[in-house]
């Protein structure tokens, strides 16, 4: 007979401020940020349900947005007003990143005295985007004359610690379950495509779905006197849940499991070994306890239910859900040599039937209205799509020259799609393959007038509109008395953006191209490449900048920061900017510099005149990962008048959907030029041995190693 559980209170012989967590929202299961903040309002805090699943419950908190390790996220109460003096208070949170490398992340409190703010930190750890890691710690408030007190967590370091996104979950001051001699680390399984939904669901018959096979987990309390792993006291472990919800929330006994070992915490229950089994709803949450029933002073159990028993706190989960959802798909994809590639799903088991769709302008959704795009079968396209009623979509034969590119994605159903009964998930992520090929190509010598100032692109036909950003009417114009890009067969004029007084809209120098097509350079892999003749001009000079705002784009630049004339590539994605910057001086003063960037997986380069200048291996972010854009500017920053519109000229401007190699790039340079040859940095390794520096070893450099012939600077032993 089931017995229905009243919630008790605890009448643990503890201080009273420890036996609560002081954290407003600790857990974030309000839906949204109550209690927490962006600190500096530097970036933005949100509660999130996915990517990543949350630590426990159905939320937990995101920090994003960051440009400093100190942007972080913090409480929004004073702690002064819940804490006490000469109190040590266990102190604990959940945290991951989103960073593949580890970054240092911290909770810190700050004071202001009268002396100047102090910041004590109260422990870190090291964090990545692999799995949530406990950050705990113990804490005496700090006696000075601050009147205020702000807790937060932070990063400290480690390779792009100052812009990584900060997950948390599960924050405690003044209460830790282990801490506390509570039942902890709650896990609920199984959970084997890791989407934060335990449990299987089970068709019993007519498309009605339960979850039969969900495992309750958690730690047995710890011992106070510190002898055993387990307190010794600890009897057995009752477990109570809501298993009548939706309609009875109330906690009732399911079972107990005793506790047989004092060095092994780990306990489980199997709903499945109930008396009856328990049978959950599907996509449904739960709230569950545990009453850990313990000896009393007389060395005899305290009864079931009993308020001196130790009990936990209540811990919550969300059964997977019967309508299907598709967990993750394959990256985007460049056509191999032969045209081919292909795109998988990851679903939920209750999916049985795959459907793939071509778009056609947006994805199709109830938000936009869109009910255009194509149900992929053998005939699209010309039939080069195959497998397309199962998880993977096949692609064979494509086009080489881009004409058959798509943007596509997957639904997944349970059961035969329009049958009564069968749900269909979201759709997934849209995903895109391309053919290699140069996208976008202004070679700049002509322009055309139909009441806008266009240069074309001859290529993809995203034209380029030019136009001014002041209250005058001068735009870049066409410059055929300058020297132009050196040695390309019929290039006459170069594109000339006359903007001296850099960075001011409201000078009379404010010109800048703009091209109107969304996916202008939203690829995965990407090269830009230019000849560039820069005139100087103030700091952030943007040669290219190609995105949506000061949180999603793509740019090329000249001046970043205070570093003169050095060239720097970016992508930001969702507020974090990684980049790769070349050493001052590489794009000279009134000189024809032939640059490019690329970018391939996490690599980034950048080249001038056909050679490598610098490298980054930590360039995740892709253009295509914030998809279309409508600031797609030459010569204009993201940022506004804070950044230089840029002095000088253009030509030759290329966008490729693929990373071209060092030795592409090296023959792209040595093409437009009269060089006998560049040299392959990426692979030199000649060293002292090239004397001359011409990246050859030729006789020069062996006449220069002979004349030292059995020449030797040994130190010999006194006769």
């Amino acid at each position: 007979m089931r017995r229905l559980l009243f919630i008790l209170m605890c009448l643990c012989l503890v201080s009273p401020l420890l036996a609560e967590n002081v954290l407003v929202n600790p857990g974030f299961e309000t839906g949204d940020t109550t209690g927490w903040g962006a600190r500096f309002g530097v970036g933005s805090v949100e509660a999130i349900t996915e990517n990543p699943s949350p630590h426990s419950g159905t939320y937990c908190g995101r920090d994003y947005g960051r440009t400093s390790n100190w942007n972080g996220i913090w409480q929004s109460q004073n702690m002064r007003e819940v804490t006490e003096l000469a109190v040590v208070y266990p102190v604990s949170v959940y945290v991951r990143t989103n960073t593949a490398e580890g970054v240092t992340v911290a909770m810190t409190m700050q004071y202001e005295p009268e002396a100047g703010t102090v910041y004590d930190q109260i422990a870190n750890t090291t964090a990545d985007d692999s799995g949530w890691v406990l950050l705990e710690g113990e804490y005496e408030m700090l006696d000075n004359d601050s009147t205020t007190a702000t807790f937060y967590i932070e990063t400290t370091g480690g390779t792009g610690s100052d812009t990584a996104e900060i997950y948390v979950d599960d924050a405690a001051f003044g209460s830790n379950d282990k801490a506390d001699g509570k039942p902890y680390d709650p896990v609920v399984g199984p959970d084997p495509l890791e989407t934060g939904f335990p449990g299987t669901p089970v068709d019993t018959g007519g498309q009605v779905w339960k979850i039969f096979d969900i495992v309750l987990g958690w730690k047995a309390g710890i011992d106070p006197n510190e002898i055993y792993a387990v307190n010794p006291n600890i009897v057995k472990h009752n477990i109570y849940l809501q298993t009548d919800l939706p309609a009875d929330p109330n906690f009732f006994y399911i079972g107990s499991v005793d506790q047989v070992s004092l060095v092994d915490p780990n306990q489980s229950f199997a709903l499945a070994d109930a008396d009856p089994a328990v049978v959950l709803e599907q996509g449904t949450t739960y709230q569950w306890q545990v009453e850990q029933v313990i000896l009393d002073p007389n060395g005899v159990a305290y009864p079931d239910g009993d308020p001196d028993n130790i009990w936990g706190s209540i811990w919550s989960f969300t059964t997977a859900n019967a309508v299907p959802s598709i967990t993750s798909i394959t990256d985007h994809m460049l056509l191999d040599s032969n045209g081919d590639t292909s795109f998988t799903i990851a679903t939920t088991a209750s999916a049985d039937n795959f459907r793939w769709y071509k778009v056609v302008g947006e994805v199709d959704s109830d938000d936009n209205g869109e009910t255009d795009d194509v149900e992929i079968d053998g005939t699209t396209d010309g039939g080069i799509y195959s497998d397309f009623e199962t998880k993977t979509l096949v692609v064979t034969g494509a086009a080489a020259d881009g004409s058959q590119d798509a943007l596509i994605y997957a639904k997944a159903f349970n059961g035969v799609p329009g049958a009564e009964g069968s749900e269909p998930s979201e759709p997934s992520a849209a995903r895109w393959f391309w053919a290699p090929n140069l996208k976008s190509y202004y070679s700049f010598e002509s322009v055309t007038n139909d009441g806008n100032d266009v240069t074309p692109d001859s290529v993809s036909g995203y034209g380029m509109v030019l136009l001014s950003n002041d209250t005058g009417e001068d735009v870049p114009s066409l410059e055929p008395n300058v020297p132009s890009a050196p040695g390309i067969v019929g290039n006459g004029n170069s594109l000339l953006f006359d903007n001296p007084r850099i960075g001011d809209p409201n000078s009379a120098d404010a010109q800048y191209g703009q091209v109107f097509a969304p996916w202008a350079a939203g690829y995965k892999d990407l090269t830009i490449s230019a000849w560039i003749y820069n005139k100087g001009g103030s700091n952030w000079n943007r040669i290219l900048d190609y995105g949506n705002n000061t949180n999603n784009y793509t740019f090329l630049c000249v001046n970043p920061g205070s570093v003169n004339n050095a060239v720097r590539f970016a992508v930001k994605v969702t507020g974090t900017e990684q980049t790769v910057t070349t050493a001052a001086g590489a794009l000279p003063v009134n000189e024809w510099t032939y640059v490019s960037a690329t970018l391939t997986e996490s690599t980034a380069r950048i080249y001038i005149n056909g050679e490598l200048a610098a490298t980054s291996t930590t360039l995740t972010n892709n253009p295509v990962n914030y998809g279309t854009t409508v600031n797609n500017w030459l010569g204009r920053s993201q940022w506004g008048g804070g950044d230089g519109y840029f002095n000088g000229l253009l030509d030759e401007l290329k966008i490729y959907n693929y990373a071209r190699t060092s030795v592409d790039v090296g023959q792209d340079y040595l093409a437009d030029t009269q060089e006998e040859y560049v040299c392959n940095l990426e692979v030199y390794d000649l060293e002292n041995y090239d004397t001359n520096e011409n990246c050859l070893l030729d006789l020069p450099d062996f006449a220069s190693m002979a004349a030292r012939w059995l020449e030797d600077d040994r130190i010999y032993p006194l006769p």
